[in-house]
């Protein structure tokens, strides 16, 4: 009988000695696979496929798949698996009674006593069993890996993991997955990318590189791929679906790709792996919000005015007043209309404005409207206000003429429905057939369209009779034309701009027209400002704008002729500049000037607000009747009509006369500023002035021809128009005689300064003379007001002057003296520029002065407003909201604009010349 215990012993040692055949067995076969991979991975872990190159390493790893898969198959081949036969062999070695195999036996003889013998054979093999040992195979591995190999190689892979550390799955993934492209040169291939934000953004391209992530753009923005390579790359974006598109080629031989990035997006460019990826991070574009600040009210000149804030994260691009009427007409119940509001500057993010718009030409103009304001950002998103109740102001005509065109016009526009749809007619097709239908076209036209035809109609009846002005009558009869030949509503609207014509000119006369032109030039310049035109059509709508404000000076100074008064004649530069509030002809045009410097150099908002400025003092322009010996605009300071002059006391005289002359000096001293300004940079003394005054002459008035200079008009100077002023005397500037009114270095006052050939002071003279002339009548004026050294008599300007800013006026004009000998011209312009300064702050200082003796004599202001309906003495509307660069730093902003197309034109670096261009184009 069967020992259990002795035989699940001998079961254990069986399979523990087949587990130590088969793992020597394994080992004999795959040896070389094992050192191989070992080393593969030690190598791997130590950052040697790092240190090589991509073709290298892909090479490394594919001669390492290569010889796996050899050796793989070469292991399969041979590798067999130890048996139990094979174990129990093995343990027999151990014994010569070889007790595992003899287990198996089986006695041949059955008898008794042999069964007997057999039960001690037996327990002796148990016995025997017992003494069995697992062999140890140790000579075995010796013969079979006598350098410990089996030990070394991981020992070497675990030291290899340490000294990599957190680093093992990206050493091990790129050893086992290296850049196979690199084989076929994909390395080496680039990609170039970049964002385009969306335009309303107003921010500039962002440009890429590989790798980078996190990159914050706003939504919507485009990223634009461009690479060369074999065959056309894929890309993959990765965001809630994965999207997938394939490189377009390009005429170039190139291939380009282009994505819209919506949301948070993973971009990757694959070609044989993956070439370049970026992590970008999408920021949304929040809706615009508009609100009132001051509820709309009724302002100056019928205009409505309002306050308002609007605000967006990348700018506002349009802003609308939306008008609908409180008692709706029920054939058009939701009717609004959209008028657009003037934004101050280009896309601006958070503004505050007072705005005022002309409505008294809109159809529902003198009806209860409701009114809000809606924002538009450049992605199209709105944002709207809360509706207001107002009442549209209407323009008051009070010839019947003009009540008749707005009444008929107001009655077209107002209609809300359109014309009826006319039945085809099949017998028009008809040879010799009339078409009665087409011919009848008002019969088909909604009630208030008849309505307004049979008013025209009523109005032209006996017209050579009651209409004496043809025009009228013609006009009347074109608008009945119109409305009887029109068959939709757009073409009946037609007669909008015809009758409000009609009505403005029954009402106001020409000057009217010439308004609507200068306001029509203004929004023309305006737009193209804000939408950033190009500079040619800048510069023709720059053009047509001075066009129409001087057509429009010249309508209202007909106008207030025709009423009655006398023909204004602009004052003096130095005259205006003497009084701050003050514009005289030569500041318009100054202005105008600036205007166009502003455009030119890219300062579009600057450029914006003077030309809301300069056309809001056109359209409060005021004359006021004057008298013929004055000749001048009253309400300017030193400004009286005629025969007043007589009457004045003599320190208020006193101080007119002397800020005339000063005026003068200053006048010349700025000529003398630019005349610098021009020599520095190497252009002729006076060039500067006259390509900004239309080729006048240095220190020429405007309306002078060319050498008229030295004379003033009225002077005896051989020229037409010479003659006397009431008084007596040549006429001056200023329209008083030349008593205290001479030009320095003209007429025969004692400012004058001739040579013995009678020339004009300044003709044929150095700059540094002239500066030298100009100090001697600052030290002239001085000593004949009692002010300096050397003067003589009672300080008739005492308190009115201080006589430390004069001299300070001299060190500056001294200093500009010697820097001109020396040929220094950066010196002597920043102390003309000084001398400047301080003759303006002396000249403003007696103009106050002035101003407040004439007030105290008269009791009111001295001038209540100038003649362009501002305060006199006040701020008004005179463009102090903006500063206008003067000159000097107009023209350095000219520099820079041409250094910039310079260096555009002559760079040959693509990203210089992208740079520039962008900074080109902000101006």
């Amino acid at each position: 009988m069967a020992d259990p215990d002795g035989m699940k012993a001998l079961d254990a040692k069986v399979s523990a000695t087949q587990r130590k055949l088969t793992l020597l067995a394994f080992f004999q076969t795959w040896w070389p696979f094992l050192v191989f991979i070992g080393t593969f991975m030690a190598i791997a872990l130590a950052g040697g496929f790092d240190r090589m190159n991509r073709a290298a390493a892909a090479v490394t790893t594919l001669i390492f798949l290569a010889g796996s898969v050899v050796f793989i198959v070469r292991g399969w081949r041979r590798f067999t698996p130890a048996s139990r036969a094979d174990a129990a062999a093995m343990l027999d070695r151990q014994s010569d009674l070889r007790p595992v195999s003899s287990l198996t036996d089986r006695p041949a003889d059955p008898s008794r006593g042999a069964y007997t013998l057999w039960q001690k054979h037996r327990a002796r093999l148990y016995r025997e069993i017992e003494r069995l040992n697992p062999p140890s195979l140790k000579a075995d591995w010796q013969r079979l890996d006598p350098y410990r190999m089996r030990l070394i190689v991981p020992s070497l892979i675990v030291l290899m993991a340490i000294i990599a550390g957190p680093d093992i799955p990206g050493r091990l993934k790129r050893a086992f997955f290296p850049d196979y492209g690199a084989l076929v040169g994909a390395d080496n291939m680039v990609v170039e990318a970049w964002i385009t934000p969306p335009e309303h953004t107003g921010r500039a391209p962002i440009f890429l590189k590989p790798g980078l992530n996190d990159v914050r753009v706003p939504e919507g923005s485009e990223v634009t791929l461009r690479t060369e390579a074999p065959t056309a790359p894929k890309l993959v974006l990765h965001g809630e679906k994965t999207r997938r598109q394939t490189f377009e080629a390009t005429p170039d031989g190139a291939y380009e790709a282009r994505a819209k990035i919506m949301e948070d997006t993973r971009l990757s460019v694959n070609w044989w792996g993956e070439r370049a990826s970026w992590q970008f991070l999408a920021s949304p574009d929040d809706s615009p919000s508009a609100r009132f600040v001051k509820a709309p009210q009724m302002g100056r000149q019928d205009r409505t005015e309002f306050t308002w804030f609007a605000t967006d994260d990348y700018g506002v691009n349009k802003l609308e007043l939306v008008i609908r009427l409180q008692e709706p007409n029920p054939a058009a119940p939701e009717a609004e209309d959209r008028v657009p509001v003037p934004l101050p500057g280009t896309f601006p993010t958070e503004v505050t404005e007072t705005t005022q718009l002309d409505l008294t030409r809109h159809r529902w103009a003198g009806l209860p409207v409701k009114m809000r304001l809606v924002a538009t950002d450049g992605a199209g998103q709105q944002g709207m206000s809360d509706e207001l109740e107002f009442k549209l102001p209407e323009k008051l005509f009070l010839d019947p003429i003009a009540r008749v065109a707005q009444e008929v016009r107001v009655t077209v526009l107002r209609e809300p429905r359109d014309y009826e749809e006319l039945p085809k007619n099949d017998d028009a097709l008809i040879q010799g057939a009339v078409n009665t239908q087409a011919a009848n076209r008002l019969d088909a036209a909604p009630p208030d369209i008849q309505k307004a035809a049979l008013m025209l109609d009523a109005m032209t009846y006996q017209g050579e009779r009651y209409l004496p002005d043809q025009g009228v009558y013609l006009t009347f009869r074109t608008a009945e034309g119109i409305l009887s030949a029109a068959g939709t509503k757009a073409e009946a609207e037609q007669v909008d701009p015809l009758l409000w014509a009609l009505a403005l000119r029954a009402e106001y006369g020409s000057a009217a027209d010439a308004l609507r032109r200068l306001e029509a030039a203004r929004r023309a310049l305006e737009q193209a400002l804000r939408d950033g035109a190009s500079e040619d059509e800048i510069r023709q709508r720059m053009e047509a704008f001075r066009d129409a404000a001087n057509e429009y000076l010249a309508a209202r100074m007909a106008e207030a002729m025709a009423n009655g008064g006398d023909a204004p004649q602009m004052p003096m530069d130095g005259e205006a500049s003497a009084g701050a509030p003050n514009l005289g002809g030569q500041d318009f045009e100054d202005m105008l000037n600036a205007l166009q410097d502003l455009t030119e150099t890219g300062a579009t908002d600057q450029a914006r607000q003077l030309l809301s400025d300069i056309t809001n003092m056109l359209q409060n322009l005021e004359f006021q009747k004057g008298g013929s010996g004055s000749g001048g605009m009253p309400g300017l300071p030193g400004q009286q009509a005629d025969g007043e002059k007589d009457d004045l006391p003599p320190e208020e005289q006193e101080l007119t006369d002397a800020m005339r002359r000063l005026s003068e000096i200053l006048r010349e001293q700025r000529q003398l500023n630019d005349d610098t300004l021009a020599q520095q940079r190497g252009e002729r003394p006076g060039e500067s002035g006259q390509s900004q005054q239309g080729g006048q002459e240095p220190g020429q008035q405007p309306g002078q021809q060319p050498g008229q200079q030295g004379a003033q008009p009225g002077q005896d100077s051989g020229q037409p128009g010479g003659g006397e002023s009431s008084g007596g005397q040549t006429a001056s500037p200023g329209g008083e005689g030349q008593e205290g009114g001479e030009r320095p270095g003209s007429g025969t006052g004692a400012f004058a300064e001739t040579d013995e050939r009678g020339q004009g002071a300044g003709e044929g003279e150095s700059l540094a003379e002239r500066q030298a002339r100009l100090g001697r009548l600052v030290e002239e004026f001085a000593r004949q007001n009692g002010l300096g050294e050397g003067a003589g008599g009672e300080n008739a300007l005492e308190g009115k002057i201080d006589p430390n800013a004069l001299e300070a006026i001299r060190r500056a004009q001294r200093g500009a003296e010697d820097a001109l000998q020396q040929g220094d011209e950066g010196r002597a312009t920043l102390n003309q520029e000084r001398a400047t300064n301080g003759l303006s702050d002396v000249a403003r200082d007696l103009a106050q002065s002035l101003d407040a003796l004439q007030q105290e004599r008269t009791g009111q202001d001295a001038a209540e407003s100038d003649p362009f309906g501002r305060p006199a003495g006040g701020a008004g509307n005179s463009g102090e909201q903006v500063t206008i660069p003067d000159q000097t730093e107009r023209q350095r902003a000219k520099d820079i604009l041409e250094e910039l197309r310079r260096r555009y034109n002559q760079t040959d670096d693509e990203e210089e010349r992208e740079y520039l261009r962008r900074l080109l184009d902000r101006f």
